[in-house]
């Protein structure tokens, strides 16, 4: 038997490039443990109905990994070798499975700790037979391990922390696997990101010129976590939640003591992308506030590359030019915009230039900011309260909690309600929206 719970990393050193905003981050590492991805659009030649590339929070952009026909060594891509005879297969180049990139690694020690990491972004079928229709991209990080004791089993990897407390121990005791689906054209949240590659060496060029992330054949060490961990770890105590256990004899990690071991080599594969991708840009929101009488602001909060060059403009009233957002020099940008008229432009276009890329831009509508205050069940009275208030004091927009019905004057009460829902989400007839957990009261 056993439990599990996630941590997140509170520390750490290296910056990295852009995420959504709405990510709370504690020293540089995000606080869901990964940062976004920006996927590109599909891949029309071949037409293959997966996306033409995925590009990191760092600007790193890969294509799909195949090896060039006929095969010369050494052999950079994993991807799965073309089905003979499936019409497909030999469209896209790849069998059962292809890859943009991935790492793996692994641990073994003498006191019966057997344990992997993987870690990708992959392209796959529905069925592991190659069939238009049938594709599904997504994002992995599976971690699989042997324990030979129970115990409570911290693994430390380049993406966070996770925590299995297992009663029972035995092959496979710990088996997790977030496999995480992505669609073209969008910004995609899995549990990996960036994309871990060799931390020197690079680029690795074959002969046809293409350009490499690192070479899965030679175990290397690595950078791309944005929490600075850039390594498999494990360490493990009784269930009494302070003893030591033994799960390395030799102390091979080098780290002390017999109850933690750690690799920090990975075999890694991934193609960087041969064309001019765009510059990484995530617009995580654009609204507005004022008070009566007051024309008010626009807020712009927006991620890209750290050296990102990153500007909003909108009309009617808002300044005629590009505006420049300020940035923190790890990926987020932001300005607040004093409106020079009470008439609000409903959208605004931010761009983003970053040397390397092509411009990117996107437009974003302009809403008022949504802040649940009070979300509270009574479980005796059966009612579930809500208060709420929008950033538009001019106007006081109507607020609706999703499923319940409207607030009046930001507040309301509503009866005979058997069984709340863990979060509630309140709209406001100006665009904007905020969630927010439910809280039990008597």
């Amino acid at each position: 038997m056993k439990s599990r719970r996630t941590i997140f990393l509170p520390f750490v050193l290296l910056p990295f490039s852009f995420f959504q905003a709405a990510q709370a981050i504690t020293n540089g590492c995000p606080i869901e443990g990964a940062t976004p991805m920006n996927i590109g659009p599909l891949n029309n030649s071949p037409d293959s109905g997966f996306p033409l590339y995925v590009q990191d929070s760092t600007g790193l952009t890969v294509e799909m990994c195949l090896d060039p026909d006929p095969v010369t060594p050494p052999n950079l891509c994993i991807s799965d070798p073309v089905i003979p005879g499936n019409a497909f297969s030999e469209l896209i180049g790849f069998g059962a499975e292809g890859f943009w990139a991935s790492a793996d690694t692994s641990i073994t020690t003498s006191a019966g700790i057997d344990a992997r990491l993987v870690s990708g972004v992959e392209a796959a079928f529905v069925t592991e037979t190659p069939r238009d229709g049938d594709q599904f991209p997504f994002t992995r990080l599976r971690i699989r391990i042997d324990v030979p004791l129970p115990g409570i089993y911290t693994v430390t990897h380049p993406w966070g922390q996770e925590v299995f407390t297992i009663e029972t121990a035995g092959v496979g005791a710990i088996n997790e696997s977030f496999d995480i689906e992505f669609a073209a054209n969008s910004v995609h949240q899995g549990r990996i990101g960036p994309i871990l590659r060799w931390d020197s060496g690079l680029p690795i060029a074959d002969a046809q010129g293409g350009q490499y992330i690192g070479d899965p054949g030679q175990l290397h060490t690595v950078t791309g976590s944005p929490c600075g961990t850039n390594f498999f770890r494990i360490e493990a105590v009784a269930l009494d939640g302070v003893t030591p256990l033994d799960i390395d004899p030799g102390d091979s990690d080098g780290i002390g003591g017999t109850g933690s071991v750690q690799n920090n080599l990975f075999a890694v594969s991934g193609k960087i992308f041969s064309g001019n991708a765009p510059a990484p840009l995530v617009v995580d929101r654009t609204n507005y506030a004022r008070a009566i009488d007051d024309a008010g602001q626009v807020n712009a909060f927006v991620a890209s590359a750290p050296a990102a060059e990153v500007t909003l403009r909108g009309e009617p009233n808002l300044p005629p030019n590009d505006v420049p957002l300020d940035g923190n020099g790890q990926g987020l940008f932001f300005k607040s915009i004093p409106v020079q008229a009470d008439v609000l432009p409903d959208s605004v276009e931010v761009t983003a230039k970053n040397s390397g890329n092509a411009n990117a831009t996107h437009i974003s509508l302009l809403t008022d900011a949504v802040n649940i205050t009070r979300a509270e069940y009574n479980v005796t009275l059966q009612t579930l309260t809500i208060e709420a208030n929008s950033s538009d004091k001019a106007t006081n927009p109507v607020l609706t909690v999703f499923g319940f019905g409207d607030l009046s004057n930001g507040n309301g009460t509503f009866s005979n309600v058997i069984a709340p829902p863990a979060k509630v989400t309140v709209t406001s007839a100006k665009g904007g929206t905020d969630s927010e957990d439910i809280t039990i009261v008597r």
